[in-house]
């Protein structure tokens, strides 16, 4: 079968749908497949044709705007006639794909990471939100045979907001980080954040206002109000540097609440040393306002460190081992399981069955999808 995927970013570029789509693209070349990638142009080294694990990529060099970029219909239109199937995913790659794959006659899977609806306006400004709302709408309700949700959350969402009678069908993302798994790396959580023996808490990821993080610096705020002790504490973030504004207005809040003594922040870390730093910290928490799959929740289980996270989008359907959730979007609540822990209470956690997302299910299940689309064309 020969399979055009048609991406806004792919591999090196760093992101959870980036690693999804690498993996993707891969285990259908392992499985036999002929796979060409469209995607924006990373850096010097990945620009025009590149072959990366028997995947031929073209990095095209396409005009960006908000961090989305907008692709070029000369760049796609080949991939896309020499095709069996086109597979591509939200926001600004999808309208082009689907008029050419309807013109080409072409099936095509859109994959929804996502939508918001309503939500837009919890992290936004209304008059952002609103336009938000209309370019998912847009891109989302495109003609598509089937459209490929990322996690139950995802497609109930879909439903509610874009309309019952699309085909939408649900894979799961794969994630097999296993707390056994060795890891190449002499990275220490203490020295890196300049903790000795006191409790960390860590988060990581991008600073954006829907992951939470002003949430989370509430319930800091809250924990030194009611008068807990912090001394033995530490919250430790790893923060991305992108996006710029909501990390600058973040960590000038900490700044303003004094919090400078209980926090530290340094930058992101390469994947490896990532996944030692996970496995180090004491509890990672994960106060997302809005999630479509749970990457960081899901890493964090898997590597056996306990987890706060909140109960927004997917993140019960992947969170499990010791782990307690807190109410969406409430700070008190958050301060309230804290407490638990640094208290040590026996109740602090909960103790899930634990939840496997082999890549197997994830390969099959979209193959599945390939299948039965080129069988009804």
């Amino acid at each position: 079968m020969k399979i055009a995927m048609i991406l806004p970013h792919f591999y090196p570029y760093v992101g959870g749908a980036e690693t999804m789509f690498y993996e993707l693209a891969k285990g259908m070349v392992e499985r036999g497949h002929e796979v060409h990638v469209v995607a924006e142009k990373v850096d010097d080294e990945h620009d025009g044709q590149v072959e990366v694990d028997g995947i031929q990529v073209n990095y095209c060099r396409w005009k960006s705007a908000f961090g989305h970029p907008f692709p070029k219909k000369k760049d796609i239109r080949p991939e896309i006639e020499w095709c069996d199937v086109v597979h591509t995913s939200i926001f600004t790659t999808a309208p082009i794909v689907s008029e050419l794959a309807h013109k080409y006659k072409k099936p095509a899977l859109l994959t929804v990471y996502e939508v918001r609806g309503h939500k837009w306006f919890w992290s936004d400004v209304f008059h952002r939100a609103v336009i938000y709302d209309v370019v998912e709408q847009y891109c989302c309700r495109k003609k598509f045979d089937v459209y490929h949700a990322i996690s139950d959350a995802t497609k109930d969402d879909y439903h509610k907001y874009c309309g019952k009678k699309k085909d939408v069908r649900r894979v799961y993302l794969a994630i097999e980080m296993g707390k056994d798994q060795p890891i190449n790396s002499d990275f220490k959580i203490r020295e890196y954040f300049k903790v000795k023996d006191e409790f960390i808490f860590l988060y990581y990821g991008r600073p954006g206002r829907t992951k939470g993080v002003y949430v989370y610096e509430k319930a800091i705020c809250i924990l030194k109000q009611r008068g807990v002790d912090l001394t033995k504490v530490r919250f430790c973030f790893l923060l991305g540097k992108e996006p710029v504004k909501p990390r600058r207005e973040f960590l000038e809040r900490m700044k303003n609440d004094h919090l400078r003594g209980q926090v530290r922040v340094r930058p992101s870390l390469p994947r490896e040393d990532l996944a030692a730093c996970i496995r180090q910290a004491d509890c990672v928490v994960v106060p997302s306002l809005t999630e479509g799959f749970g990457f960081s929740a899901l890493e964090t289980c898997q590597s056996g460190t306990p987890l706060i996270y909140s109960d927004g989008g997917s993140l019960p359907e992947v969170a499990y081992g010791k782990c307690k959730s807190f109410k969406n979007r409430d700070a008190n609540d958050l301060a309230d399981k804290l407490q638990a822990v640094i208290e040590g209470r026996e109740d602090a956690f909960d103790d899930v069955p634990e939840k496997t997302f082999p890549m197997e299910d994830m390969l099959g299940g979209i193959e599945e999808i390939y299948n039965e689309m080129v069988t009804k064309c």
